[in-house]
C-alpha cells in the first residue's frame, strides 16, 4: 500500500503510545488529587506542631525537583519506559511507606514516604513530552492534548477513590495510601505497551547545548523561570492548604475532595485553548493573566474562611 502525504508513516505507532499515555495520565496521575487532598490532614494528625501539616506535600515537590535530573538521565540512557516504571516504583514505595508512617503514627516515616512520592512526581511530568516522541510534526499538538486530557480523568477518579477509602480503616487516610499503591501497581502495567525507542547515545561530534548557566543569563528564560517559580509556589499554597481549610471550616473530607476535584479540573480544562490564546495576544499577557488569576483566588477564597 502506499503512503499518502497526509498519513505520516509513524502516527500509528505515536497514537497507540498516546494511548497508553493517557490510560497512565488517568490512572497513575490520579494518585497526585488524592495525596494533596489527605497529605496535609494525615500531616495534621501526626505533626506535633500544627505548623508542620503541609511539610508532607512540600517534600513531595522538594522530591519531584530532586528528582527531575535523575529520572531525565535515565530515560535519556534507558528510554521512557524505564523511566516510567521508576517513577511508578517510587509511587507504590511512597505509598507503602506513607501507609506505614500513618500505621505506626510515626511523622517522620510518613514524611519519607511523601519524598518517595515526589520521584512519581517526576516521571509524571515527563507524560506529555513522550507523547511527541514518535509523533509526526501534524499529530505532535494533538498527541499532546490528549495526553493533558488524561488529567481530566485523574481529577476526578482521584478524589473519588479518597471519598471510598479516607475512612475505611480505623486509622484515616491508611486506605488511601493503600489505594495508591495500587494505582501505582495497576498503572505501570500500561507502561509495557509503550514503544518509545531509546534516544541514541551522543558521541564526541555531537553539538552540546548552551550551559545551564549561559540559559540562566537569557532574559526570557530568567523571566519565564521566575514566573514558574511564582505560580507554582502560590498554586501549591492553594493546594495544600485547601483540605485543611475545608475541615476546619467544619466539612468533611469528602467536601475536601470535592473541591480539590474543582481545582484539578481547572489545572487541565485551560490546556485545550491556551495555545490559540497565546498564538493570539503573546505569552506575555497570558502568564501575567494566570498571576492574576491566582491572586483573585487568594482573595476569593480569604472571603470564604
Amino acid at each position: 500500500m502506499t503512503m499518502t502525504a497526509t498519513t505520516p508513516p509513524n502516527n500509528r505507532q505515536a497514537k497507540r503510545n498516546v494511548a497508553v499515555l493517557v490510560a497512565a495520565q488517568s490512572i497513575l496521575g490520579a494518585q497526585m488529587p488524592m495525596i494533596f487532598i489527605v497529605g496535609g490532614l494525615a500531616g495534621q494528625s501526626l505533626a506535633s506542631n500544627p505548623c508542620l501539616a503541609t511539610l508532607p506535600i512540600s517534600l513531595i515537590v522538594l522530591g519531584s525537583m530532586l528528582a527531575a535530573t535523575p529520572i531525565s538521565a535515565i530515560m535519556q540512557r534507558w528510554g521512557r519506559r524505564v523511566g516510567f516504571l521508576v517513577g511508578a516504583t517510587a509511587g507504590a514505595c511512597g505509598g507503602v511507606v506513607g501507609a506505614y508512617g500513618l500505621y505506626l503514627g510515626s511523622f517522620p516515616i510518613f514524611l519519607l514516604g511523601s519524598l518517595l512520592t515526589g520521584i512519581y512526581m517526576s516521571a509524571h511530568g515527563f507524560y506529555r513530552f513522550a507523547a511527541a516522541d514518535t509523533a509526526s510534526d501534524e499529530f505532535r499538538p494533538k498527541a499532546i492534548s490528549y495526553v493533558m486530557a488524561g488529567g481530566l480523568a485523574a481529577a476526578i477518579i482521584g478524589p473519588q477513590i479518597v471519598k471510598l477509602t479516607a475512612e475505611s480503616y480505623v486509622i484515616p487516610f491508611l486506605g488511601t495510601y493503600i489505594a495508591v499503591i495500587a494505582v501505582n501497581v495497576i498503572g505501570s502495567a500500561l507502561f509495557f505497551f509503550l514503544d518509545i525507542p531509546t534516544p541514541p547515545r551522543p558521541t564526541a561530534d555531537t553539538p552540546k547545548g548552551r550551559t545551564r548557566l549561559e540559559l540562566l543569563k537569557t532574559p526570557r528564560i530568567a523571566v519565564a523561570i521566575i514566573c514558574a517559580m511564582v505560580s507554582y509556589a502560590l498554586m501549591n499554597l492553594v493546594m495544600t492548604s485547601t483540605p485543611l481549610a475545608v475541615v476546619g471550616c467544619g466539612y468533611t473530607a469528602n467536601d475536601a475532595a470535592d473541591v480539590v476535584t474543582s481545582h484539578v479540573l481547572a489545572m487541565y480544562v485551560p490546556s485545550f485553548f491556551t495555545g490559540h490564546l497565546i498564538a493570539r495576544f503573546g505569552v506575555e499577557k497570558i502568564v501575567a493573566l494566570g498571576l492574576a488569576i491566582l491572586a483573585g483566588a487568594g482573595v476569593v477564597a480569604l472571603q470564604g474562611v
